[in-house]
């Protein structure tokens, strides 16, 4: 993974740019450069940085739940969706931008790009390099991710839980979780089975 700035002027990819508003603040995402084909998603639930967003034409996501960390999970969703959606070919053209300074963040956002083989780019230093080790990946965050990554496919709920090894409270807790959020739903050729909403469309 690389964190090199520089990267960013390239115009060889297409760029998947995810802004974490809630921890970078109104100033930093008002000083993002974006061309007309980078897809920018800001996520953020103050009202200045929505009306920014607005006026750069930066699309916006809301509608997470209030809380520690939510905003993170929610990135981390749309980024596994995203790369969901991609073919192999796709991915090879594409370069993943994350504004955060947010260390567990940027360890599970480099980690979804590693696995996925795709370019991937934090555009800003995080707070404190020195707690950039695996161990400083909370395991919700993590466990989330991976889970998330099981459902890129068709799956019965429980064929997921036994693959993960989490006990039924637990995983039935963090499985709502996306389901209010949108981002699982059910598969439309089996109502007994899940997959990533981003997936639907790569069926068949």
């Amino acid at each position: 993974m690389v964190r090199d700035k520089s990267r960013l002027n390239k115009d060889s990819h297409l760029k998947f740019i995810f802004v974490d508003a809630e921890n970078i603040g109104l100033q930093k995402v008002n000083s993002i450069k974006a061309s007309l084909t980078d897809k920018v998603f800001v996520f953020s639930k103050n009202t200045s940085v929505i009306e920014l967003c607005e006026s750069k034409l930066f699309q916006v996501f809301s509608c997470y739940p209030t809380g520690t960390n939510q905003a993170d999970f929610y990135i981390i969703g749309n980024l596994v969706g995203v790369l969901a959606s991609l073919s192999d070919e796709q991915k090879k053209q594409c370069q993943f931008v994350l504004y955060s300074q947010d260390n567990a963040l940027v360890l599970a956002f480099e980690f979804q790009c590693k696995l996925h083989k795709v370019s991937c780019t934090v555009a800003l230093e995080p707070k404190s390099i020195a707690a950039i080790v695996p161990q400083a990946i909370p395991k919700e965050k993590a466990s989330k991710a991976k889970i998330l990554n099981y459902f890129k496919r068709p799956r019965l709920a429980e064929s997921v839980r036994s693959m993960v090894q989490y006990t039924k409270p637990e995983f039935t807790r963090i499985f709502n979780e996306f389901i209010r959020e949108e981002l699982i739903v059910r598969d439309p050729n089996s109502k007994k089975k899940w997959i990533l909403k981003e997936s639907i469309s790569q069926i068949g």
